[in-house]
């Protein structure tokens, strides 16, 4: 009996491990992520106080010249941050599931300890045990905007404009009704 109780231990501790190297990896993209804005917002900003060192300037009239960043510019920026902005929202989402999968691993492994610690003449049998030992390890993970009859899926799940332009898609294609001729 003891050994069973050891392996359940060590696994608990393996889960506990398991669940602080996610930890740290989601701060650690979380701090990425305000890295990559804060610079994304500095090189906007220089764009704006220094603009005659990076862009072409426009005359206005024949005394004044007046510098302005090329559209191009703000919409490549634009288009970077939104990439990089969802790829580190979904790697961070994948990591928070990581860690909800194994805590609740976790608490699966401490429900059959608990369980064992419980003698009783009827074994595993007992309303107790059983209670406790039943899906003790089926996780389903639920999404607060899952549907049955989804049409459209997100491009980005986990970035949240993208799941809100995929409900709002799907609500709209919900109150649509197309018909085959």
């Amino acid at each position: 009996m003891s050994e069973e109780m050891n392996s359940i231990d060590v696994s608990i501790e393996a889960l506990e491990s398991y669940v602080g190297k996610n930890q740290e990896s989601a701060r650690r993209l979380l701090t990425y992520l305000m890295m990559f804005s804060i610079s994304i917002l500095m090189v906007i900003m220089m764009l704006y106080i220094f603009p005659t060192a990076f862009l072409k300037t426009a005359e206005v009239t024949a005394k004044t010249e007046v510098s302005r960043i090329p559209e191009s510019v703000l919409y490549g920026l634009f288009v970077i941050f939104v990439v990089v902005f969802g790829v580190l929202m979904a790697v961070y989402r994948f990591h928070l599931n990581e860690i909800a999968r194994s805590e609740h691993y976790k608490m699966g492994f401490m429900r059959i300890r608990v369980a064992a610690n419980n003698h009783t003449d009827q074994g595993f049998n007992s309303e107790v045990r059983e209670s406790l030992t039943n899906d003790a390890f089926i996780y389903n993970p639920s999404t607060v905007f899952s549907s049955k009859d989804k049409k459209v899926d997100s491009p980005l799940p986990g970035h949240p404009s993208s799941d809100l332009t995929a409900i709002v898609l799907n609500k709209l294609l919900d109150g649509i009704d197309l018909k085959k001729k």
